[in-house]
């Protein structure tokens, strides 16, 4: 079993309109998150068909999966205001 490390990054004080902004954010990336978990949940299906055939996963479909396991805990961190490192809207590689 491996081991997931999450570097968090935050400051002392943050400003009031940052935490408006948080907020806006946080709602839009949601949304995206909730389109992204759709498509990872059929990915998981398919990618349990093809080790069920193929024997071996497939590098695509497994990368898909960790691009939305570490989206999810960055976001996570981000609404929970563990972290002001305010990750991208749209999921990057």
């Amino acid at each position: 079993m491996k081991t997931v490390k999450i570097k968090i990054k935050s400051q002392d004080r943050a400003s009031r309109l940052e935490l408006f902004i948080r907020i806006v954010w946080v709602i839009v990336s949601s949304i995206v998150l909730w389109l992204f978990g759709l498509l990872a949940c059929v990915c998981a299906v398919v990618q349990w068909f093809y080790i069920l055939i193929a024997g071996r996963r497939h590098k695509g479909l497994n990368k898909l999966l960790k691009v939305y396991v570490l989206y999810k805990a960055k976001l996570g961190a981000y609404s929970l205001m563990l972290t002001d490192e305010r990750n991208p809207v749209f999921p990057e590689d």
